[in-house]
């Protein structure tokens, strides 16, 4: 990735206290719990700690985002990560308050990037969007910029929590895995978006799947999730998701109604709408089932699977999970169709989403 000498972009945003410990899943897993805040990463926990301890106490801290200029984004017409950044932190200017995740600097890379989330002024019960967990499925992020104003006019309403880019780096590169600059047999890829560390294992639920995260960005994410959803206990979660594997998208609908949920089957409409080819029926490449383009909720592993999950196991302990009762995962065949259409359509799917939130009566 390439860097000129032009200024970087640089955004204020708002940090509140925070309360959270340090610990992660370790060999030795299960362990005595100490404390009720040991889900949070040391990543997550040492950002936090920085910021708390500016000489505001008990205020809001000012922290700066910043974006280096000059960052090389992969010519495909995407739109450039500068210009990504800079739509998503006007929503700063609308009482939104903005965060650094963590600094993603994976192999092969010269200079970090901040994986950034913003919330609306209103907290309580939200609604999660979700994009660019891989670099390759650029639809996601631009359709997010595309829509802004329609996430900020339901945000003025609503809670709502926004993780616009989640891979900048593999954005930028147009590449999915943290440590590997070329697809390998002989190397497991690193996602952003895993989170296998506090699922239970299926063999003894008492332990998690992995004993830690697969990369500090990993760890960051979902420990700012389990984190956040306190404040913002998610109701609904999306996350768009490209396959350019695959000649007609699909809907995973990993909440509690599955394949029944009237939001997924309103989502395969706006799909069709929008002139994305439908998989109705059959299986996904992965072999999963498929009705009325949707597949009921699936183990993965994944970030979604994590924001369904009723419970996790954290700091050695077994914890309410994020338990978000519709979460979806748009598909689209990335290779079938154009860009400009495929952003269409996901735009499209956050704006007939965010519609029918601000017009549905707020949960108690």
């Amino acid at each position: 990735m390439a860097f000129n000498g032009d200024a970087p972009i640089r955004a204020a945003a708002s940090a509140g206290r925070e309360s959270a410990g340090a610990g992660r899943a370790g060999d030795s897993l299960p362990v005595r719990c100490h404390h009720a805040a040991m889900f949070a990463s040391r990543a997550f926990a040492t950002a936090v700690l920085l910021w708390t301890a500016l000489p505001s106490a008990g205020r809001a801290a000012d922290v700066a985002i910043e974006l280096p200029a000059g960052i090389a984004t992969h010519a495909d017409g995407r739109a450039p990560i500068e210009s990504l950044y800079r739509s998503w932190l006007g929503l700063i200017d609308q009482g939104w308050q903005a965060e650094a995740i963590v600094q993603s600097a994976p192999e092969g890379t010269s200079a970090s990037l901040p994986i950034i989330a913003l919330r609306s002024p209103k907290s309580g019960p939200a609604l999660w969007i979700l994009a660019g967990i891989h670099g390759e499925e650029p639809a996601g992020p631009n359709a997010v910029a595309a829509a802004i104003d329609d996430i900020a006019r339901l945000g003025a309403e609503r809670p709502v929590v926004l993780l616009p880019l989640l891979n900048p780096h593999g954005y930028a590169r147009n590449w999915r895995y943290l440590n590997a600059a070329v697809y390998s047999e002989s190397v497991d890829g690193q996602s952003v978006g895993d989170s296998s560390h506090l699922l239970p294992s299926a063999e003894d639920p008492s332990r998690p799947r992995a004993a830690a995260a697969s990369s500090a960005e990993a760890d960051a994410i979902t420990a700012f999730i389990l984190a956040r959803a306190k404040d913002y206990p998610p109701i609904y979660s999306i996350d768009l998701h490209e396959d350019n594997l695959i000649d007609e998208g699909y809907v995973y609908s990993q909440g509690m109604r599955g394949e029944n949920d009237p939001l997924a089957i309103g989502a395969v409409e706006v799909l069709k709408e929008n002139g994305v080819p439908i998989k109705l029926s059959g299986k996904t490449r992965f072999d999963e089932p498929i009705a009325g383009g949707i597949i009921g909720p699936v183990v993965d592993s994944s970030i979604d699977e994590l924001m369904s999950a009723d419970r996790v196991l954290a700091g050695g302990c077994q914890r309410p999970g994020p338990a978000a009762r519709t979460v979806l995962v748009f598909e689209t065949p990335a290779a079938a169709l154009p860009l400009e259409r495929r952003i269409a359509a996901h735009a499209a799917l956050i704006r007939r989403l965010t519609a029918l939130i601000e017009a549905s009566k707020p949960p108690p």
